[in-house]
């Protein structure tokens, strides 16, 4: 598998990139693989940060996609929007800078991505990507945009909070601070035919965070237009077996509560020593039911947000087997299993740096790569 070196070198600053990081007033987080790869299968089980006005995320990206001068742009997303954290938006963004094509789609999460632990996957190969939640299927890309992703990719994970009220909510920073919990990550190489049981993916490592490992992870100190947040290492923490981003005020860049408990009972990653090939179970008392709708999701009230239970059974789900012998009348489970889909469409237009649609491209991406 080919694998590239993405540390940033200064050749690679080029006219549309500055090193000057904006004095803003409020403090994110990116968590970035330092390697990048070519095809490949990627899981982290996490606990998403949700208020309005935010983006909390697990994406693949190639670096340098936002420079005018980049030949493609190549990214692949997991996007809780702060608006509505029982939902994640999938994307593919290719296109040029100035020039993307998206494909957003929506999907629920029950319980809500801010409520529980989910494991999410994303499965990237020449021919199609597939996003997963929980080891269910709820979108896979076949062909099209898909092919369109050329080149390298690395892992990625930000907390940011977006200027875009139309995509994000509005923002009010008396909800800060706000934290993305994320227990593990495993990295799957691409092996057709060759994984576990047949499969195409053989575990390459996996990282449960005991510590932080500089030399597979970097952690960006930049921002980039249309973000309120000045990225920083500061707001990345290792804590009791787990790894933090913070989205906090400026100058105030701590995490002080409790690590919340993942209730994930089997199968628990072993460390990157060990690098077993051992599937990850999701949580037996944190099953997750999701669906795709193609409409954006509506908000809700932080009111009913608090309202859900992960331990109140009567709020769980549990996760339908699509081959499983669904009885007559079963209609829970019909209405579980259904699953909207939309015919994938290119969009044309200008987007920031992350995919948020923007009015005009009079700005330009900046970045400071601390050199």
């Amino acid at each position: 598998m080919k694998i590239i070196n993405t540390i940033i070198k200064s050749a690679l600053v080029v006219a549309t990139v500055t090193t000057a990081v904006s004095a803003k007033d409020y403090s994110g987080a990116e968590l970035y693989m330092l390697n990048e790869v070519q095809y490949g299968k990627f899981e982290a089980r996490m606990q998403m940060a949700a208020v309005s006005g935010t983006v909390s995320s697990m994406f693949l990206y190639q670096n340098g996609s936002e420079q005018a001068s980049a030949e493609r742009w190549v990214e692949v997303d997991i996007e809780v929007l702060g608006k509505n954290p029982g939902s994640f938006q999938s994307n593919i963004i290719t296109g040029k800078a100035g020039a993307q094509k998206t494909s957003e789609k929506h999907h629920q999460v029950n319980p809500a991505t801010t409520q529980a632990f989910h494991t999410y996957g994303l499965e990237w190969t020449p021919n199609y990507v597939r996003w997963t939640v929980d080891g269910v299927e709820v979108r896979k890309t076949e062909g099209g945009q898909a092919t369109e992703l050329k080149g390298t990719q690395g892992l990625r994970f930000n907390l940011w909070s977006s200027e875009s009220a139309d995509w994000v909510g509005n923002f009010n920073p008396n909800d800060l601070p706000i934290f993305q919990f994320i227990n593990w990550v495993k990295v799957y190489k691409y092996t057709p035919g060759q994984g576990e049981n047949g499969s195409d993916f053989t575990l390459d490592w996996t990282d449960n965070f005991d510590t932080f490992d500089g030399s597979r992870w970097g952690k960006g100190d930049w921002t980039f237009d249309g973000n309120r947040v000045d990225l920083t290492d500061k707001n990345i923490y290792s804590k009791d077996g787990m790894l933090i981003l913070a989205l906090t005020r400026k100058g105030q860049e701590m995490f002080n509560g409790q690590v919340p408990k993942d209730d994930e009972q089997q199968a628990q990653p072993q460390s990157s020593a060990s690098q077993q090939q051992q599937q990850p179970q999701s949580s037996a008392s944190q099953p997750a039911t999701v669906s795709s709708d193609s409409q954006q999701p509506q908000p809700q009230s932080s009111a009913t947000q608090q309202q859900v239970n992960p331990n109140d059974p009567q709020q769980q789900n549990p996760v339908i087997d699509p081959n499983a012998n669904i009885q007559p009348g079963d209609q829970q489970a019909i209405r579980q299993m259904r699953t909207q889909y939309q015919a994938e469409k290119g969009t044309n237009g200008f987007v920031n740096a992350k995919g948020a649609r923007v009015k005009e491209a009079k700005n330009r991406y900046r970045v400071n790569f601390g050199i």
